[in-house]
């Protein structure tokens, strides 16, 4: 398999994987419909909506869920003081129901690929791992569903989902963007090769979307460990510097790990967007990262200051998703700085003055 800072050097199919618009279409699908997919998964969670269907991959023993109080009192065999409500079973089916869809969207990106562009090996194994791992990902949210698991095997499960995300981001811009064309001399990176003139700026990108993941999930183990809600004032737990209680710890770990987070984030923001002989897209993604980092850091500051409201909380996740997605644009567009679009175009007038000329 070729690396992914290069293209194929085989033969330019006859069809371009730059102009299939219906695999590009089903790429960006499957990326929006993973965020969509954690977002309703953080309502779910924030709502308490992970019974509303106690059973799995079924509702209630139904492929169409009650969505009556009456019908779900009468099939309901847990707690008389857990019966779900009407709202917590369409939360939680509409969160399997993502889930679904964006499996059949990325089965159709991967036949796609397989079948009509082959050669393009880089964008077809990733969309493959991507398609395993969500599958992967959905049996271990049945399992979530189906027993009271650790909260450590929770963030794994979204931890396997945010890696699923950005496979789908590699596959995107490995189909979008090429190496091919790129200016001045290179060298190996970890994957692939960079521009020696960006290779700083892509490790501390590298860096900074790691410590953006790292921050996202231990935000998501502290509430599993009902450590969410534990600090009810902002930046510190309360009156005391020093957290006096276990809970308190693991709360305050999670913030200290988003302020390394938030720095590392503008740093590699600031690095890219000074680079030279880069693309509009990648000035973007940098100029985004600022703006995502602070939205992100205020939608932390208003949990507490909401008093730990829905929205809140289930923005704070969807906004870290998003922060750690740009920050994997980065690194990708770093690796592959060259549009395959406009380089077809260039190509394709190129051909046309030899033909005229």
């Amino acid at each position: 398999m070729e690396s992914y800072g290069h293209s194929s050097h085989s033969t330019s199919p006859k069809f371009p994987i730059v102009k299939d618009k219906l695999l590009l279409l089903l790429l960006s699908l499957a990326v929006l419909g993973a965020i969509l997919q954690i977002t309703v998964g953080g309502v779910v969670r924030v709502t308490g909506s992970g019974d509303g269907c106690p059973d799995w991959p079924t509702c209630y023993g139904q492929w169409i869920p009650p969505l009556d109080q009456q019908t779900i009192d009468k099939l309901w065999t847990g707690s008389p003081t857990a019966v779900p409500r009407p709202h917590n079973v369409i939360l939680e089916y509409s969160h399997r129901s993502i889930g679904t869809l964006l499996g059949l969207t990325i089965v159709a990106a991967v036949v796609r690929l397989w079948l009509r562009h082959r050669s393009e090996s880089v964008v077809a194994w990733l969309a493959s791992a991507e398609l395993g791992l969500i599958a992967i990902v959905g049996m271990l949210g049945g399992l979530v569903v189906l027993s009271d698991l650790d909260p450590a095997i929770r963030t794994t499960h979204l931890f396997l989902a945010e890696i699923a995300v950005c496979l789908g981001v590699l596959a995107l811009v490995a189909a979008s963007h090429s190496r091919n064309g790129s200016i001045g001399k290179s060298s190996r990176w970890i994957w692939g090769r960079v521009s020696n003139e960006h290779r700083s700026a892509l490790n501390i990108s590298a860096a900074a979307a790691i410590l953006s993941l790292i921050a996202l999930l231990s935000g998501s183990y502290a509430v599993w460990k009902e450590a969410g809600a534990v600090c009810t004032s902002w930046p510190l737990c309360g009156p005391d510097i020093i957290p006096k209680s276990s809970l308190a710890w693991i709360h305050m770990s999670h913030r200290l790990l988003s302020l390394a987070s938030v720095i590392a984030v503008l740093i590699a923001g600031h690095r890219v967007w000074r680079l030279p002989n880069t693309s509009k897209t990648l000035r973007a993604a940098a100029l985004g990262s600022a703006i995502l980092i602070f939205a992100q850091m205020l939608m932390g500051a208003a949990n507490p200051w909401t008093t730990f409201s829905v929205w809140a909380r289930a923005g704070h996740l969807s906004l870290a998703t998003v922060v750690w997605i740009d920050m994997v644009l980065l690194v990708a567009l770093i690796l592959r700085p060259v549009s395959r679009h406009d380089q077809h175009l260039i190509q394709t007038d190129s051909a046309q003055s030899e033909t005229t000329g």
